[in-house]
Order: structure tokens, then C-alpha cells, then sequence
């Protein structure tokens, strides 16, 4: 008796099944697949070069795949970009492996051809710009192992930013080691020469440029503007820690704290709370996230003041302070941060005093889950009534979560001996939205009756 074929399953990896094909097997499946799907065959023929024929083929695919003279639409932006990623692929296999001057300005002509298909192409998925992110990444890892030309490194970084688009950033600093000082020279050369000297793009340049020069005054100068909003100082902060200068990191984030106004300002605590916590100074941490929360109290600033109190053991000594903080300015913050105390009574208590509109649907949810388990018959009522009203909107992805939470609402009706009244429930919803077949499919299916 012939032994038993191996079962397939569903869920088996495609390694061990292709294991257990013969040859002309797995030649036949392979050919089927590239005459079905041209990113396949490209990855064949491109793998089948791989040894002797060094970047023509490469080169060839590059041409062949990353361009196109035709407009793509939505959906052919997606197939386009997933059809180009096998090259890509192939471009990182030899930034790896054999870093070449050759392998640099193929990989330049690669994001040039990338850069046009975008501005012909609705790429709302940002798929092709996805590409030429990675390539251009790639262009820089080739870059790093000093094969390029300088002067004409410095000349195509200019060209690319300046001619060829104007989305798509080129960081002096991160290729100062591959331009070297001849390259640095030759870049801030044709910089000079490059018209609009006050358009971002030249702007963004120099502001690199000061940070690569490690020049205090042209950083300020450049970064910070006039100065009068908190993401200027983010920006000159930032361009300190990239220095590795944490004493300014301090300073400028401090000024803008003390200077400026605005949601952006917690970026400037975040700043100087982690260079604190670098130096190993955590009441300094403590001190500016109690000044944060005291300033614009939120569940966030109240999580980071927890997390700063905790690590020196003196939580117990700032929570009431930071409570009543958030319950004077912010309900919703007030109970959310109570959630994450685990301080579920206190939360329901507050959330069941507040107004009407004080909470939203989904906190209400995490209220309900919070109380099923010890108190499921209030979160049976939460449950039924956000469902109610989610099930007002005629739509199948409506019908979705309203079905989802009411399964929730069964196993607390069953947990609170309320199931016959959960049952009545059921029926005045059949019988309100009995023109709604969708709806019934899935009450039906879901196994209420």
C-alpha cells in the first residue's frame, strides 16, 4: 500500500513545502508565477545574473523597471512601485556586498528615474515615494564605503535638490565623510551659485552646514529665527544634542519653556527631561514634568510625571497634586489617567458625576470593560447604549462594531443575571431595524435570538 501524501495545511511555511518538491516541480511553479507577475520574473532574472555579468543586468532592470512615460493612478502606483521592489532588493544585496563607484551613480540614475515617475503618477499611498526613500538611503550606505567622486558627489547632491525635485532632502552632514573637505568645498561652492538663496531648500542646506561646522552663532541664527515660537527652539535644541552639547541642550530648551507658548512647547520638556536623565540628574526630571503638568495638565504629562516621581520613589508624595491638577482642567484627561492608576471606582464615579459630553464612547467602553468584572450589570447599560448608538449609522463597518460591543453587552448580561432582559433587548433591535437585512445577517449569525 502506498504510504500517505503529507497533508498541506493552510498555515505551513513555504520553505517546507518547497522542500518537498521535486525539480521539475518547483521550475514549473516558478515559471507559472513569473508569467503571472513581472516583479517574479524580474527577481529571477536579476538572481540568475547575480554572479557574472556584474551590473549590466542590474542596470538594465533599472532602466526597464523604474521608469514609465505613462501617468499611473491610484491603483497603478501601487502595482508599479511593488512591481520596482525586487530591483530595489537586488541595489541593497549589492550595497552590501560590492560597493562600487559604478554601483553610486546607478543608484543616482535609480532615484533620478523614481523622482520622475512621481510627478506623473498619484502616489496617495506614498508606495513610490517609499522607493526612492530607500534608495536614496542606499545611495548614502554606498557612499559611506568611499568610492564616490567627491567633486561629482557634491555636484549630483546639489543637482538632485535644486533641479531634479523639491521633496525629497539630501543631508550634507550625513555625507561629510564621503564628500571629504574637496567635496565639502566644491558643495558650499555651487551652493553659492544656486539662484533663490532664500528658498527653504538653500535654507535647509545651511542650517546642515552650521551643524556640520559645529558653529554656535550660525545655528541660532539659522534654527531659531526670531525666536518667538517653541518649534524654533526645538529646532536650535535639537541641533545642540546632534553636537552633543548637553549644557545647551538645557539652555535653549529652558529659554523656550520660559519664552514661549503653545502645544509644541512639550517637545522642549522632552528635550531637557532626557538630557537630565542622560546626566543621571532625575529630580531635575521630576521638577520639569510637575512644572508640565502644573502648565497644561493632560493624561500625558500626568503619565510622565508618574514615570519621573516613581523613579525616585515619591509618586505617593505627588499624585494628589498632580490629580487634582487634571480634574480642574481636563475630565476626560482626569479619567483616563485614573484607568491607568488602576483606580477603576474612583474613575467610574467621576465619569458617572460628569456632564453628558464630558466623555466619549470609546472611554466609556474602557469604563465598561474596567467594571464587567466585578460590577457587570453597569457595564451591561454602557455597553447596550453605545451600541444603540452606533447602530443609528447605516453602514456594514458600523453594523461591525455595534454587533462586536453587543457581544460584549451578552457575556455581562450572563455575568449579572440579566439575560432574559438582554434577550428582549435583542428583539426591540431586530424589530427597529428589521429594514436593515445586513444588520439581521449579523445578529443572526452572532447567535442572538
Amino acid at each position: 500500500m502506498p504510504a500517505e501524501e503529507p497533508r498541506l495545511r493552510g498555515d505551513e511555511r513555504l520553505d517546507r513545502l518547497v522542500e518537498r518538491l521535486t525539480r521539475e516541480q518547483l521550475v514549473e511553479v516558478v515559471v507559472d508565477a513569473a508569467e503571472w507577475h513581472e516583479d517574479v520574473a524580474r527577481a529571477i532574472r536579476l538572481a540568475a545574473a547575480r554572479k557574472d555579468s556584474g551590473l549590466e543586468v542590474l542596470r538594465r532592470e533599472v532602466d526597464g523597471a523604474l521608469r514609465t512615460r505613462r501617468f499611473l493612478d491610484y491603483r497603478e502606483s501601487v502595482e508599479w512601485a511593488q512591481a520596482g521592489r525586487p530591483v530595489v532588493s537586488e541595489l541593497e544585496l549589492a550595497v552590501r556586498t560590492a560597493p562600487s563607484r559604478e554601483l553610486v551613480e546607478l543608484l543616482q540614475r535609480a532615484v533620478g528615474h523614481v523622482v520622475k515617475v512621481i510627478h506623473r503618477a498619484d502616489d496617495s499611498s506614498g508606495l513610490i515615494g517609499d522607493l526612492a526613500r530607500e534608495l536614496l538611503d542606499l545611495h548614502a550606505r554606498s557612499c559611506d564605503a568611499g568610492v564616490a567622486d567627491p567633486v561629482k558627489l557634491a555636484a549630483w547632491m546639489i543637482r538632485f535638490r535644486f533641479a531634479d525635485q523639491d521633496f525629497f532632502d539630501v543631508d550634507p552632514v550625513r555625507y561629510a565623510a564621503a564628500l571629504g573637505e574637496q567635496g565639502l568645498a566644491a558643495y558650499r561652492s555651487a551652493l553659492d551659485q544656486t539662484d533663490d538663496a532664500g528658498a527653504y531648500g538653500v535654507h535647509y542646506v545651511r542650517e546642515r552646514l552650521a551643524v556640520l561646522d559645529q558653529d554656535i552663532n550660525a545655528i541660532v541664527r539659522l534654527h531659531g529665527g526670531d525666536l518667538t515660537n517653541p518649534f524654533q527652539f526645538v529646532h536650535v535644541a535639537e541641533a545642540m544634542a546632534e553636537l552633543g552639547r548637553d549644557d545647551l541642550v538645557v539652555e535653549w530648551a529652558s529659554r523656550g519653556i520660559a519664552e514661549t507658548n503653545g502645544w509644541q512647547i512639550y517637545r522642549l520638556y522632552d528635550l531637557a527631561c532626557e538630557t537630565h536623565a542622560r546626566l543621571g540628574q532625575p529630580l531635575e526630571v521630576l521638577r520639569l514634568r510637575r512644572s508640565h503638568h502644573e502648565r497644561m495638565p493632560s493624561s500625558s504629562t500626568y503619565a510622565a510625571l508618574r514615570a519621573a516621581a516613581e523613579t525616585v520613589d515619591a509618586w505617593e508624595v505627588e499624585r494628589p497634586a498632580a490629580r487634582a491638577a487634571l480634574q480642574e482642567s481636563d475630565i476626560r484627561g482626569y479619567v483616563d489617567a485614573l484607568l491607568e492608576d488602576d483606580d477603576r471606582d474612583l474613575a467610574w464615579d467621576v465619569a458617572t458625576a460628569a456632564a453628558p459630553d464630558d466623555l466619549d464612547a470609546k472611554q466609556w467602553l474602557r469604563l465598561a470593560e474596567s467594571r464587567e468584572g466585578e460590577h457587570p450589570a453597569d457595564a451591561l447599560a454602557v455597553y447596550q447604549a453605545v451600541a444603540e448608538e452606533i447602530l443609528q449609522t447605516a453602514d456594514r463597518r458600523a453594523y461591525q462594531n455595534g454587533v462586536r460591543i453587543l457581544r460584549k453587552a451578552a457575556r455581562a448580561a450572563d455575568a449579572a443575571n440579566r439575560a432574559d432582559e438582554f434577550s428582549k433587548e435583542i428583539d426591540r433591535l431586530r424589530e427597529q431595524y428589521r429594514r436593515r437585512p445586513t444588520l439581521i445577517a449579523m445578529l443572526d449569525k452572532t447567535g442572538f435570538v
